[in-house]
């Protein structure tokens, strides 16, 4: 029942293009100015190709009530993005519908926003409506985050003075717009949540309270990160500072490719959707400490098939945690590895690398884990401090690799696993064909309890490093062009990581039919089968013809010599990149 102002960043864009938007909510005394001029929020937003919709903090205009005498925490300036429901203020203050129906029914008639892909974010009282917003409209929004939201502002001055006045003094009206008591009854589909506080904020103690969410939030499970800035103020140097982070927090879950990962002091602690409840230790207890005996595939030499024995697996020693294997997928590099064909491949050993299980127990000094916890093993170890680990878009740590790639344990310098009393090495750092296994803790991560089992595995090699490829290694960009030579796990994640970072044309590259007729599912535009092509013409020469001196990316997936020489000269003279991620086997490295 007024005039309402917004402010759009809108990034450039092909025509016709529809992008992800995220709605930023701003604090009290604010209008739609403080965010687009302090922020810094524009050439991120414009890297990551999201639409930013910022809206007023309240209605305005001679019309609209305001309090007498005027307030900074009240009235204009400070809707609390609640509908007011007393006589004075209800006729305007409705910023709730205004935020979750009026502005985005334009948005959508106006901009070229995809209506599916949506987040929302704020500061202060911003941050209170994003995520009471959020909350109200389960499923609605992708991903929320705040810096220093209000949190429970039924307990602070803040909330006590403007609820009464927009909503009544029945405080059982509040709740709907308290985002502890909105936890609390929370029943929608799982949410991600993001929040920055600083702590020198001269509000924290009495108005903000982030203690209180976090709490709120795990006893309910809710997936929050909290990480408390060292210094900062409540300011916009303080947004300015950390602006970036939420952008590509709310891009990963709008786009699907991971931009952003919180630090592992960070993560959601016990109690969460991460964490296993106590009675899932239970299961374990007759076995925590002690030997046990179970079935592996063994590889006993190169070249000969694997044999099911009873192999006995020693108990986890400091920094050390013991899993049980629930799903296992099958790697090229399995077979590879039992070619003979690894030069670092030792025999007798259990090989696998592709899993998911769930921590029977763990050593001294491992507090990340606890019996119960559902974990991915991961070949590729994360310290979190060595010089690989501290890099970017890379993950080569070195902290185990001495001794994984000896097939053994750091501890001590001997493998868990034996077989007729005989030591038994470890693959990969993995050695996921065994019912039970030991891993270094730094080579497991910890995943949601309701993520399943049989599915989330293949994230363990063959998917990750198909998306690794296109986002952190080659950092294909929207538009471009690419083949893919090699159609297995890799390579079709290869084309699932190319369809979202927005490739105009793949090209899918393999020998059999049934895997083309699966890229182009996957979303490959062309397929080549290089078998079927007219004799003396290669595969390079039909991709530099359909592309005009070649395409920007390629990447084989196969680890053929000659496929990667074929996939090297696919890539454009000048600017092409070629991407080798298949491994050639023991002295079959050059291409000439």
């Amino acid at each position: 029942n007024c005039i309402m102002k917004f402010a759009v960043y809108l990034p450039d864009a092909a025509e016709g293009a529809k992008l992800p938007a995220v709605f930023w909510l701003s604090g009290l005394t604010c209008t739609d100015e403080n965010f687009s001029q302090k922020a810094g929020a524009f050439e991120t937003a414009g890297e990551l190709r999201l639409i930013l919709v910022i809206p007023d903090t309240s209605p305005r205009g001679d019309d609209v009530p305001d309090e007498d005498p005027k307030s900074f925490d009240f009235g204009k300036g400070a809707g609390f993005y609640l509908n007011a429901t007393t006589d004075k203020y209800k006729k305007h203050y409705n910023m709730l519908n205004y935020i979750t129906v009026e502005l985005p029914a334009l948005v959508r008639a106006r901009l070229p926003v995809l209506h599916d892909k949506v987040s929302i974010m704020g500061h202060s009282m911003g941050g209170h409506g994003a995520i009471t917003i959020a909350l109200k409209n389960p499923g609605v929004y992708h991903s929320v985050s705040a810096f220093a939201p209000i949190t429970n502002p039924m307990q602070c001055p803040w909330g006590q003075k403007a609820f009464p006045l927009y909503l009544g003094i029945d405080q059982d009206c509040w709740k709907a717009y308290d985002t502890v008591e909105l936890v609390k009854q929370y029943s929608g589909p799982p949410v991600r949540i993001l929040v920055d506080q600083g702590s020198s904020d001269n509000f924290l103690e009495e108005q903000l309270k982030p203690w209180a969410l976090k709490g709120a939030c795990e006893e309910k499970g809710i997936a929050l990160t909290l990480r408390m800035q060292e210094g900062y103020d409540h300011s916009y140097f303080f947004i300015s500072s950390f602006i970036k982070d939420h952008l590509k927090f709310h891009a990963a879950q709008l786009t699907g490719v991971l931009r952003w990962c919180p630090d592992a002091t960070t993560l959601p602690l016990p109690a969460t959707v991460y964490a296993a409840p106590a009675s899932a230790a239970e299961e374990f207890i007759s076995t925590a400490g002690q030997e046990i005996e179970c079935l592996a595939a063994v590889a006993f030499e190169p070249k000969k098939p694997l044999q099911l024995v009873k192999v006995k697996v020693a108990p986890p020693q400091a920094g050390e945690v013991r899993v049980k294997h629930s799903a296992v997928a099958l790697c090229h590099t399995d077979a590879y590895t039992l070619g003979g064909h690894d030069s670092e491949g030792l025999f007798p050993c259990i090989l696998g690398h592709e899993a998911a299980g769930i921590v029977e127990s763990v050593g001294e000094g491992v507090s990340e884990f606890k019996p119960g916890d559902h974990v991915i093993p991961c070949y590729q170890a994360y310290c979190g401090s060595c010089k690989f680990c501290k890099r970017p878009d890379i993950n080569l740590c070195i902290s185990v690799r001495a001794a994984t790639g000896k097939g053994v344990m750091k501890n001590d310098g001997k493998p868990r696993f034996t077989y007729e009393g005989k030591p038994v090495y470890h693959f990969m750092g993995t050695s996921s064909f065994s019912e039970y296994g030991v891993l270094h803790a730094v080579s497991v991560a910890k995943i949601r309890r309701d993520a399943p089992l049989e599915n989330v595995c293949l994230l363990g090699c063959g998917i990750s490093t198909g998306w690794g490829a296109v986002w952190n290694t080659a950092k294909v960009e929207r538009g471009a062009t690419a083949a893919v030579f090699g159609l297995g796990a890799v390579g079709l994640s290869v084309i699932e990581g190319l369809v979202k970072a927005g490739a105009s044309r793949i090209i899918a590259v393999d020998l059999l039919g049934a895997k083309l007729e699966l890229a182009k599912k996957w979303g490959a535009t062309d397929i080549i089968n290089p078998s079927e092509l007219p004799e003396g013409k290669t595969t390079q020469a039909t991709i530099v013809a359909m592309t005009e001196f070649g395409v920007d990316y390629s990447f084989d997936c196969t680890g053929n010599v000659k496929v990667m020489r074929s996939a090297l000269e696919s890539a454009a003279r000048g600017w092409g990149v070629s991407v080798v991620i298949g491994v050639a086997a023991a002295g079959q490295d050059r291409c000439d």
